[in-house]
Parts: C-alpha cells; structure tokens; sequence
C-alpha cells in the first residue's frame, strides 16, 4: 500500500512539474514583465589547504646521526561547500493585470457591469451603457 500510495504521489509532483513548465507566461504577451532574481547554489570548490610538512636534511648533529629535522609550508588542494549567487529572468504579469493560464489580464478593481475589462480599471462598454463601471444606462 505504501508502494502505490509513494508512486501516486510520484505521479503528481511530476505532473504539477509539468503543468507548471508548459503553463508559463507567454514572452510575446505585452502584459509580461520580467526581472532578474538572484538564487544561491551550493558548489564544491577547491582551494589550497596549508599544512606542516616535515623534512629531514643532513647536518652537524653527531647525536642525531647527522639527521635534523625542519619544517615547511606545504599546500595540497581541499574541497569545501561554498554558496554561488546565480542570476536568473523570471517573468511575471506587470502592475495591474493577473496571471490567468499563460496570458496576463488586466484587473479593474470595480466590475465592469455591462462591458469588460480592457486595461488595468478601465472598461469598455457595451453599446448604450456608460461610466467607469459601464452601469449608467
């Protein structure tokens, strides 16, 4: 029961994944405006990590059997997570229309009562009707 109940839920994440894709705002709409939006990805980057390398030369000390010891700075490559700001354009209806399949439609916050909306609060009436709301007859 598990089993089927994960490959529905399956099914519908990839569905509303491609509703969503082939539902997008329609470029050559003149409603459409866009912007540039920044997101963070997580990257693995490398970068030089310094250590303590030990090395051993030859020398004057008779008790070390002529052995010293001495110290460098070395560097070998580490990975670490880092966070890469990536740009970008994302498309949305302008001021005063709404989104409405992929086209954007104006919006008059009045009713247009015998007409239709034909840009942001403006209607347009029907023959014989008139006003801002076209509900003087």
């Amino acid at each position: 029961v598990a089993h089927m109940l994960f490959r529905w839920i399956l099914k519908g994440l990839i569905l509303s994944f491609l509703l969503k894709t082939t539902l997008s705002l329609n470029p050559d709409d003149p409603n459409v405006c866009s912007h540039w939006e920044s997101y963070a990805v997580t990257v693995q980057e490398s970068y030089a990590h310094p250590f303590d390398q030990i090395y051993y030369t030859r020398c004057t000390d008779i008790l070390n059997w002529f052995k010293c010891t001495r110290h460098r700075i070395s560097y070998k490559t580490a990975y670490r997570r880092g966070l890469r700001t990536m740009y970008r354009r994302r498309s949305q209806c302008c001021p005063g229309y709404y989104e409405s399949g992929d086209y954007c439609i104006p919006l008059c916050t009045e009713e247009c009562v015998h007409g239709r909306c034909v840009s942001p609060d403006t209607c347009h009436c029907e023959p014989g009707w008139g006003g801002t709301d076209c509900s003087s007859g």
